[in-house]
């Protein structure tokens, strides 16, 4: 018995020792978890904080150009390309990190510029006719009536349309608008509208020709490698241009088909106009456009009931005034005006009686006209562009007003080379101006390359310089921003 107890004794301290090199294993384990973890929250936290910097960067671009728009006068077009006023501008710098955004929108003859895109200068969706949807790139009477379909009200399908039948009939239904879109992207819910369609080669939205993007069908997005950036359908676009149906003071029009319709105020118009728009009132004849006068003769019926060709007075002399002050809406918005100052010639001649001859003329005398002569439609006229009957016909369709604008904005630090890509779309119509649209591009990386601070002042500057400018390789997940 004794001998049995002795040997239990000389055993007890083994166990302890093993029990207590188990304990202190359980406490490094709980130790270096909690260490961890603790690491894990403060690069979480360190992250957090970097990319709400770069966002508040960025929307400090955003509000830069809401405080902007506002100023603008029609015929202005400085706002298209300003870098300095856009390009490089300092939000903020603690000391150990300078935060910087650029303001930046597609160039139309490639690449980028500094500067606003108006929605004018792109074609409304929501009000445009079949004969301008009919006339957009790649557009075939399948895609026409489809879209039509998809925007209007009824449930009756054209005749090579798509209505809400067949959405019912796909593996995944969903339930079309038959109404106004929201945004143009919503496009790719029309049947047949691809994403290669709408949206081209730029997968990753810098509005500049990357290697994967010039490459067949080696790399996404899909391409026909003929070394030239196909945009697809989004820069023609939009769903929000309008204006509203007052002068150029704000004062709301005069209707020129008010019954009984008289001109009180008649200083500075020609006596022969005040005389026509007295007998138009009391007559049932309707002005659907004030560019309808424009060196014409109505068919009125006077007091005695008998039917005359009355001349409108109206010629080149007064034709921008009257384009200004008188309407035939009653409507509050115009919705879907094109700004024959801003928009490329790939739009322009959407509108009906614009060709591509018209169009390129109309780009190469905009240049050179002062502000003042561009603020008004009446400009193409005056300048001898077009003649009356065609002006007639084509003013209706264009402004020279820009009351909604879109544009990128990359808020980014200027030594550690973080950054935020923000898309937003302003509308200065009513006040206070107001942000319409936001979306976060980030995740489709640096649109461009951005000047970091020297490898002196920041030893890892080098290395995020090459971080932001990898190639894309594979879809949007990253970027290609290095440039030539």
């Amino acid at each position: 018995m004794t001998a049995f107890g002795s040997k239990s004794h000389r055993k007890a301290p083994g166990f302890v020792l093993v029990g207590v090199l188990i304990v202190v294993m359980l406490l490094s384990m709980i130790a270096l978890s909690l260490m961890f973890r603790m690491r894990s929250e403060e690069t979480a936290g360190a992250t957090g904080s970097t990319a709400e910097q770069g966002w508040a960067t960025a929307m400090s671009g955003v509000r830069e150009a809401m405080r902007l728009v506002p100023t603008i006068q029609p015929g202005d077009i400085t706002w298209m390309d300003a870098p300095e006023r856009f390009k490089d501008r300092v939000m903020y710098n603690d000391g150990t990190e300078e935060w910087r955004w650029t303001l930046y929108s597609a160039n139309p003859e490639g690449g980028i510029r500094f500067g606003l895109t108006d929605e004018a200068s792109r074609l409304n969706l929501n009000s445009a006719t079949t004969s301008m949807v009919s006339r957009l790139p790649g557009m075939k009477p399948s895609l026409t009536d489809a879209l039509l379909d998809f925007l209007d009200t009824d449930d009756v399908p054209r005749p090579e349309g798509a209505e809400q039948e067949y959405y019912n009939a796909l593996p995944q239904p969903y339930r079309i608008h038959n109404g106004p879109l929201s945004t143009v992207e919503q496009l790719l819910l029309v049947r047949g509208f691809t994403p290669a369609l709408v949206l081209g080669e730029d997968a990753n939205r810098n509005f500049s020709l990357d290697p994967n993007e010039d490459d067949g069908d080696e790399r996404e997005p899909p391409d026909d490698a003929d070394g030239r950036l196909q945009p697809g359908l989004l820069p023609l676009l939009t769903v929000y241009s309008r204006e509203p149906n007052t002068d150029r003071t704000g004062k709301r029009r005069f209707n020129l088909n008010t019954p009984g319709a008289a001109l009180t105020e008649t200083n500075d118009l020609p006596a022969a106009f005040v005389a026509f728009v007295a007998q138009l009132g009391a007559s049932k004849s309707v002005v659907m456009d004030p560019a309808e006068l424009l060196d014409a003769n109505f068919n009125l019926k006077g007091a005695d009931g008998q039917e005359s060709a009355v001349p409108t007075g109206i010629g080149k002399d007064s034709l921008a005034m009257v384009l200004d002050r008188f309407t035939g809406s009653a409507d509050a918005d115009l919705v879907g005006r094109i700004n024959v100052n801003t928009a490329p010639a790939s739009v322009l001649q959407l509108v009906p009686g614009i060709d591509n001859a018209l169009a390129e003329n109309i780009l190469s005398a905009r240049r050179n006209l002062p502000i003042e002569r561009r603020s008004s439609v009446a400009w193409i006229h005056i300048e001898n562009l077009v003649e009356a009957e065609r002006f007639r016909e084509i003013a209706p369709f264009l402004t020279t007003r820009s009351l909604q604008f879109r544009f990128n904005v990359v808020g980014y630090g200027s030594r550690s080379g973080k950054f935020r890509v923000l898309e937003a779309v302003i509308d200065a119509a009513s006040q206070p101006v107001r942000l319409v649209y936001l979306r976060d591009l980030t995740r489709l990386g640096l649109p461009f390359p951005i000047e970091l601070d020297s490898e002196e002042e920041n030893p890892s500057s080098e290395a995020s310089a090459a971080t932001q400018t990898r190639t894309l390789d594979s879809g949007p997940k990253t970027a290609n921003s290095a440039r030539p």
